[in-house]
């Protein structure tokens, strides 16, 4: 396998044909089905069904897709890096490129990915962001596939090919109509939600019943938007990390109730033995610095 491959098998799997391939590359179409033929002799087996009107991927080449676009951005992101080094920069300079990958938990990334961004592009303007919001399952699973860089997760549970750096906790709490006997409350223990008609996330429902036993909410969701729409329509409370109030207007005219006993963790999360970029080690010492302003602003608790 070489490179040449990689690049034509990912060009056919994008334009789903190999003419279609050959007219993006400026090469012959017998001289891709070639290279395409040799590659599949390499890893032992099609990777394309063929057919008049086109190409598609099999189960194998649908694994193979995503290990070529993790190769392709690992030789971008190499050749940058000894680039920049050999002209001098180290790393720490403003003129460092690349492209840095990164999802957070949908809470943390609604409060720290605006400022993080704006501050980051400022010092380092040649460096490209591709930010997104996603449960730690999700981005856990992408984090090992190599399609993003770093991660911002929850409570990840025993992960030997992943780093984690504890960064800050965010308080819990409860959100209720104004005139609910629950409002009155100054707090409400994490046991007592088990009797509650709770509106929760996938995610924080797992965080929770591994603390504190099986829980039964009433309406299982993802998405803050539509957990302040039940709430203001009575069916139940929200449970979400208490941050939000201060980050998503949504929750304007509820009350969010603490939550004692129970809290989640935010650690960041990094890949073990890959060589990591200069843009993604710049942005990493970024990230970390953020949190810290957002602990010592009141927006998250110590790690």
């Amino acid at each position: 396998m070489d490179l040449r491959q990689v690049r034509y098998f990912l060009t056919v799997a994008e334009k789903g044909s190999i003419s279609a391939a050959a007219a993006v590359l400026h090469v012959a179409q017998s001289a891709i089905s070639r290279q395409m033929r040799l590659l599949e002799e390499d890893l032992g087996g099609p990777l394309f069904h063929r057919s008049i009107a086109g190409v598609q991927l099999t189960d194998s080449g649908l694994m193979f897709l995503e290990r070529a676009r993790f190769i392709l951005r690992e030789v971008e992101s190499t050749t940058l890096d000894v680039s920049n080094f050999n002209r001098g920069m180290r790393g720490f300079h403003r003129d460092v490129r690349g492209t840095v990958r990164m999802s957070s938990a949908p809470t943390v990334g609604q409060a720290i990915h605006g400022r993080l961004a704006l501050d980051f592009r400022q010092r380092f303007p040649q460096v490209r962001l591709e930010l997104t919001e996603s449960p730690t399952d999700d981005a856990l699973h992408r984090l090992t596939a190599g399609t993003i860089e770093l991660a911002i997760v929850s409570n990840p549970g025993n992960q030997e090919h992943i780093h984690f750096t504890p960064l800050a906790r965010q308080e819990i709490a409860v959100f209720c109509l104004p005139g609910s006997k629950l409002a009155a409350r100054p707090s409400v223990h994490a046991r007592e939600l088990r009797k509650l008609p709770i509106i929760i996330s996938l995610g924080l429902r797992h965080s929770l019943e591994t603390e504190h036993g099986v829980m039964q909410p009433v309406i299982q969701i993802d998405g803050n938007e539509g957990a302040a729409q039940l709430t203001r329509a009575d069916l139940g409370f929200a449970v979400l990390p208490r941050s939000v109030v201060r980050t998503s207007s949504i929750w304007q005219g509820l009350v969010a109730v603490p939550v004692r006993g129970f809290s989640v963790a935010r650690m960041l999360a990094v890949a073990k033995g890959r060589p990591v970029s200069l843009a993604a080690k710049v942005f990493r010492s970024a990230v970390e610095e953020q949190m810290a302003l957002c602990v010592g602003e009141g927006l998250f608790l110590p790690p």
